[in-house]
Formats: C-alpha cells, sequence, structure tokens
C-alpha cells in the first residue's frame, strides 16, 4: 500500500508512472461508459475544474460520470447538471471503470485506482511534470483540460469554461434573504483570504465599498466564513447602513446563488475569487504572494492587480518587504479605476 505520508513530489512522480501504464486504453476509448474522477482539493481549484465534466459529457454523452471530491465541497457541485453522482469516500466505486480521471488525488485515491484497474487513467501530474518541462504552467482552467486532451483533442477554454449551478432551495433562500434585508443592486466583497499576506487592507475595502455606493448606489454584501466575521464587522462599520453580512450558514450553494445576482466581486486570492470569475459577473482579483497567472480570474469580465516582487511566489508566512509587502502596494487609485471600467461597461 502507498503510504499516506508521500511527499507531493513522490505522489506526482507514481501517479505519472502509473497513467503511464494504463494508456493502452486509450486505443480503445470510443465507448467509455463509466467515469470515476477524484478532485481532492479547495474551492477554487475545483471551480477552474468543472469544465472537465461539461468536455466529457459532450464527448461521452451516454457516460456516467461520479466526482470524489472533499465534504465541505458538496453543495458547490452537487446540482452540476454533468455530474451524475457526487461521493467524498471511495465506498461506492463502480464494478467496471471505464476511465479514471486524477484531476487532483492524494496517496489513497492512487491506491484505489490500482486496485480498481481502470481502462485509462489520466492524471493532473503528468501534465503538470510537462508543462514544468515546457517552460511554465498556464492558467487552471488550461491545465485541466489538458488532461483529458488523449482523449478529446485541444479543447476551447471558452467552449467548455467552468460553470457553478446553484440548487433551486439556495436561489430561493437567497432571493428571500435579498427581500428581507432590502437589498437591490449589490455588489460583494471578501475581504479574508486562508493567509494574512494574502489580505488587503480592511480599511481600503471601506474605501471602495463607499466609493462604489457614492457612485454607483450599489450596496455592498461582505462574505466571509465564520473566523472571519470579525474582520467582515470591522469594514461594515465604515459602510453605510445599507451594507450587510451574508450568513456563512448558507454555505457555497447559498453563496454561489448570491453571486449569481451579483453586480460586481471584488476580493482577494481566495476560493470565492474563482466562484466569482466563473459566475459571469464582472470581479476584480487582487493577488499578492500567489502563482502568477495560474489562478488569474479567468473570463472577459475579470480584471486583476498584481505587484509581482522578485520574492514572489513566496511560502506566504514570512514577509521579505514586511515595511511595504505585495498587497499593501496595491493601492485604492488602482482598484477605483479597474472598478469603474468594469462597472461602467455594465452600464452600456
Amino acid at each position: 500500500m502507498i503510504p499516506h505520508n508521500f511527499s507531493e513530489k513522490l505522489l506526482y512522480a507514481a501517479t505519472a508512472a502509473y497513467s503511464r501504464l494504463r494508456r493502452n486504453g486509450l486505443n480503445n476509448a470510443e465507448n467509455i461508459k463509466n467515469i470515476v474522477a477524484v478532485k481532492w482539493d479547495e474551492i477554487g481549484d475545483l471551480c477552474y475544474a468543472l469544465g472537465v465534466f461539461d468536455a466529457l459529457k459532450s464527448k461521452y454523452p451516454g457516460c456516467k460520470i461520479q466526482l470524489i471530491c472533499k465534504p465541505f465541497a458538496l453543495s458547490l457541485v452537487a446540482e452540476h447538471p454533468s455530474i451524475d453522482e457526487v461521493a467524498t469516500d471511495f465506498n461506492k466505486l463502480p464494478a467496471q471503470i471505464d476511465l479514471w480521471l486524477e484531476l487532483r488525488g492524494t496517496s489513497e485515491s492512487l491506491f484505489k485506482a490500482m486496485r480498481a484497474h481502470p481502462r485509462i487513467f489520466l492524471d493532473r501530474a503528468s501534465v503538470r511534470l510537462s508543462n514544468k518541462k515546457m517552460g511554465g504552467h498556464p492558467h487552471e482552467t488550461v491545465t485541466n483540460l489538458q488532461i483529458i486532451e488523449p482523449l478529446t483533442g485541444k479543447l476551447d477554454v471558452a467552449e467548455f469554461f467552468p460553470k457553478l449551478h446553484p440548487s433551486s432551495s439556495s436561489q430561493s433562500l437567497v432571493e428571500n434573504w435579498l427581500k428581507e434585508e432590502q437589498l437591490g443592486n449589490y455588489v460583494v466583497f471578501h475581504p479574508g483570504a486562508r493567509r494574512v499576506l494574502r489580505q488587503w487592507s480592511p480599511q481600503r475595502f471601506g474605501e471602495i465599498g463607499n466609493y462604489i455606493f457614492n457612485r454607483y448606489g450599489y450596496q455592498v454584501v461582505l462574505i466571509g466564513d465564520v473566523s472571519e466575521q470579525d474582520l467582515l464587522a470591522a469594514i461594515q462599520a465604515q459602510l453605510p447602513s445599507a451594507s450587510k453580512v451574508f450568513p456563512a450558514s448558507m454555505g457555497l450553494d447559498g453563496l454561489s446563488a448570491l453571486l449569481a445576482r451579483a453586480s460586481f466581486y471584488l476580493g482577494n486570492e481566495s476560493g470565492p475569487l474563482c466562484m466569482a470569475a466563473v459566475s459571469d459577473i464582472p470581479c476584480l482579483g487582487l493577488f499578492g504572494p500567489g502563482e502568477p497567472k495560474v489562478f488569474y480570474p479567468p473570463g472577459p469580465k475579470s480584471r486583476y492587480i498584481h505587484h509581482v516582487l522578485d520574492c514572489n511566489p513566496c511560502d506566504q508566512l514570512q514577509c521579505k518587504y514586511p515595511e511595504n509587502s505585495c498587497m499593501n502596494r496595491i493601492q485604492t487609485q488602482d482598484v477605483k479605476i479597474l472598478v469603474d471600467e468594469l462597472l461602467d461597461d455594465t452600464k452600456k
């Protein structure tokens, strides 16, 4: 059995090696019926992989796709029309697996695949290693589609752009909440991030919120998980009384429904930014320590600001320039220019 403490490099190497052993099935890839896809990853990574399932359904209309993901992400994909079943473990694998798709796996998922003997095994590790040799990693939406290219040929990201599909129940809950809070046109801010060094100044978020309210009349809805409520309250105190904090209890599916109705999104590099980027709304991402290009919000309605310093990408724990970090170098005037570009365009 593959040990659970496998390092990422060893896991990548083992996964890529196993993938090469299971490529013979590509010679007879027309009749694919059962697909198991593993995406044991975070919110944003999962969002940027959703186009893969639409592409597979387009190629194999009669196939059944089972997605295995982390439990917290379940509601985010439960209603996706190209995903037939969502699981959070490996207890109900099909008896015969035609394609095992390792979009982001673990040592456990690799071991399960080796025991299941799928006809074809395609993986992220092989693609990442190949891209590294070619000079660098493209955007995640591109990388995910590259994984299935041995089956589909080269794919256009615009044709299979990721999309969220909030449930009808969450849409109704959000609609009722908006009515109760007397929210008309609104913008969404997410000032939090997994690492402190990814966070833009709360005071600057407050300044932009007031700018949008005074110039466009849009109310601000602040979002964040339970651990970010104090941060949201501090920013809300700077904003007009019409601003609201979205209940974290509505979960990712509720957040998806909220974003679908929003006029604009502003946030640091985080999972909610990726959700906004695939929600067909104007959004602006603020980047600091993160790797350039790979996770920028894609699409014609998205913009980003990123001052890439000589220390990028860093460990996001120790800052080389604590007196003037990369996030601190993002000025409110820079943000206002892009806010105007995106919001003025929506009013044309």
